[in-house]
């Protein structure tokens, strides 16, 4: 199931949640504020881009990212915020 592969990765939920508050980021940025190095966050940022979740974007050296557009980034996004609020530790269960 490409869903599966696509979010299979906690590293990528953490890039879509992490460019939604953010905006436009610097790749090196993005791997420095999500304490991971900046080898295995262009293989997420890889799978991401294929698949239209993030865009990407050269300025000379430096490498752009943020959200794809379109409202099925924005809907996954804000389920992904709203699952995580529900699923935190001492979050009131129904």
């Amino acid at each position: 199931m490409v869903v599966e592969r696509v979010l299979g990765s906690p590293l990528r939920i953490r890039i879509l949640l992490a460019l939604w508050s953010m905006g436009e980021a610097c790749a090196s940025e993005l791997a420095r504020s999500l304490k991971t190095n900046y080898g295995r966050l262009l293989q997420s940022l890889q799978v991401l881009v294929q698949y239209g979740l993030v865009e990407e974007r050269r300025v000379g050296r430096v490498r752009l990212v943020r959200l794809g557009g379109g409202e099925i980034v924005e809907s996954l996004v804000r389920a992904l915020i709203a699952a995580d609020a529900v699923l935190e530790p001492g979050a009131c269960r129904r």
